[in-house]
């Protein structure tokens, strides 16, 4: 998840908004490579963990409950 952070974080300065997903267990590491790379208050969109083991229609579903937060994400001014 590490680059999928450092990459939103380059984007966000840039001015472009981002949606980084990741899984909970992850969030720590996350917000941590992110205040390392200047930007702490980063908010990830997380969804539940481990998605390697969900059928395409379970993952299906997680992204369905995952859109409004990741089109707010990119659409809401900050």
């Amino acid at each position: 998840m590490s680059c999928s952070v450092h990459d939103a974080v380059r984007l966000e300065r840039l001015g472009i908004p981002t949606a980084a997903i990741g899984t909970e267990p992850f969030l720590d590491e996350a917000l941590e490579q992110a205040r390392l790379l200047g930007m702490p208050a980063y908010r990830m969109v997380l969804i539940p963990h481990p998605v390697q083991l969900l059928s395409t229609a379970e993952l299906q579903a997680v992204a369905d409950a995952s859109l409004p937060q990741i089109v707010a994400r990119l659409t809401i001014r900050r």
